[in-house]
């Protein structure tokens, strides 16, 4: 009985296992794909979180340079343990170049020069063999660099009046001469100290202030804000000059950066944009309240030419002109392939396109000297066919890599603007990347560490205004004091066709 109903069991057993067979595998099956798919995503996620610790750490405690090292990427990073040395090897042979005899730069023949003469007493200048007077053959000159503390004066104009006693007719005065602030006290060379020390040291008006007071000159913060201001308002007939001197230009440089914009009682995101023009060298920057993308097209209005420029999409209307055409900075490109593997305890397919675009960069730096048709040349004899190689070499590889990782976005930037970062095979003039615009924006961001936001719309403005006139002259290698001192003393009277002498790139010292 006990037999009979196990054999019973067993084939009621068997019935169930035949008829839900089929099910059960097809749900294994769609499990199965959805934990592979799972387990992609959780995989993509864990490398970009391991990427994002470790760019956090490198920007905590590592270095800044973009430069890979031998060594690993992590060692030499807090609490992270560095692998022990490779022994070096029993023999080497060093060479080791001669080193050069330390020369002293003569110092600067314009400096003034107080002269101290130290002559012998007249008991040595007697011969100590023959007792005879001793006659001077020569001098030996020795200088050494002093420090002035600087001198604040005062401009003090005196007008006589003239008046007739015959008949106390009208008082007859010379007219004052035109003056960048009206009625202000401000010479044009304090004007030009305050612009200087804000926006080229980045000294904040409340550093200047203190400075001012060990002088026993008492001017309140917002006499100096009103002078920035005034100035401005001085210069913006010339930086309207400027601006169309930039656009004259059919290659320019772009880039922006965050300025933070004192609104109510918050402080909002407003943006500094620069525009170069790197065949005059001249900068011009422009101050907004937002990224939005009109700025750049209104500033832009009417212009055609090359536009060097990171891949924001504020400027794709720009680009949708065919007028205007985009060149890709590949700097930017290898920046990402770069913080990938910065990231990797091992060598990768990152390493692999570092060295690949590194070898682009040294080919070009070689014929920095030709002229641009000769470059162009060598660019599509020796680069063309390497480019060529490497979007191969991202084809083959992006399908393989998870869509979300850090190296897949690195690939897949490359590709999505393999047209912009190949335009300079067009125009021998054109260079590899925006690093002229990336320059011209460190001084914002070392300013805004230490003067903190603009206060206002016209204060953003007023920055804008002497950053251009600032930046522009240190791209010629000229004074910025000088310049902004004589040209806040001559722009007052001068007339239309005068403003071409005071452009940074042709403005002579008087």
């Amino acid at each position: 009985m006990t037999a009979i109903r196990c054999i019973i069991c067993y084939g009621f057993v068997m019935i169930v296992v035949v008829f839900f067979a089929p099910m059960d595998a097809a749900a294994a099956l769609s499990e199965n794909q959805h934990l592979k798919a799972e387990n992609a995503a959780l995989r993509a996620n864990v490398e970009a979180l391991s990427f994002q610790l470790a760019q956090l750490k490198r920007l905590i405690f590592g270095a800044r340079s973009e430069q890979l090292q031998s060594r690993d990427a992590h060692s030499g990073l807090l609490f992270e343990v560095a692998a022990p040395p490779a022994p070096p090897p029993a023999t080497r042979t060093i060479v080791v170049a001669p080193k050069a005899a330390p020369r002293r730069e003569k110092l600067p023949a314009h400096l003034p020069r107080e002269i101290e003469i130290l002559d012998l007493p007249l008991e040595r200048k007697d011969c100590p063999c023959c007792g005879a007077e001793r006659h001077a053959i020569g001098e030996m000159v020795s200088e050494k660099l002093d420090y002035a503390p600087a001198m604040l004066k005062v401009l003090q104009t005196r007008r006589p009046k003239y008046a007739c006693r015959a008949c106390d007719g009208e008082i007859a005065v010379a007219p004052l001469p035109a003056s960048p602030i009206e009625q202000g006290m401000a010479a044009p060379g304090m004007l030009a100290h305050v612009l200087v020390s804000k926006f080229a040291d980045h000294l904040p008006l409340n550093r200047q202030e203190a400075i001012l007071r060990r002088h026993d000159i008492e001017l309140p913060r917002s006499t100096l804000c009103d002078w920035v201001l005034g100035s401005a308002t001085a210069l913006t007939p010339l930086y309207e000059h400027l601006v169309g001197k930039v656009l004259e230009s059919d290659i320019l440089h772009s880039d922006d950066t965050v300025v933070p914009l004192q609104h109510q009682d918050q402080c909002v995101k407003a943006r500094d944009w620069v525009y170069l023009n790197p065949i005059a060298s001249l900068a011009a920057y422009q101050f907004t309240e937002s990224r939005a993308g009109l700025h750049p097209q209104s500033f832009l209005a009417g212009w055609a030419g090359y536009l060097v420029a990171d891949a924001y999409a504020g400027y794709d209307r720009l680009f949708a002109n065919p007028r205007i055409r985009e060149v890709g900075c590949w700097a930017h490109a290898r920046r990402k392939f770069f913080e990938v593997a910065k990231a990797s305890s091992k060598r990768g397919l990152a390493h692999e396109a570092l060295e690949r675009i590194g070898e682009w960069f040294h080919l070009d730096n070689a014929w920095k000297e030709l002229d641009p048709d000769a470059r162009r040349g060598q660019r599509l004899a020796e680069l063309q066919p390497r480019l060529d190689g490497f979007r191969q070499w991202l084809e083959a590889h992006l399908p393989s890599l998870l869509p979300k990782s850090p190296l897949a976005q690195a690939c897949g930037y490359c590709a999505n603007h393999w047209g912009a970062l190949t335009r300079h095979l067009e125009d021998g003039r054109l260079p590899l990347t925006n690093k002229a615009a990336e320059r011209a924006m460190r001084p914002i961001a070392l300013g805004r560490n230490n003067w903190l936001f603009a206060g206002s719309v016209r204060g953003g403005q007023a920055a804008a205004i002497a950053l251009s006139f600032i930046e522009s002259c240190k791209l010629h290698q000229k004074n910025p004091y000088a310049y902004l001192c004589d040209v806040l003393t001559r722009l007052p009277s001068a007339r239309a066709k005068d403003l071409d002498a005071l452009l940074p790139h042709l403005w002579q010292p008087a």
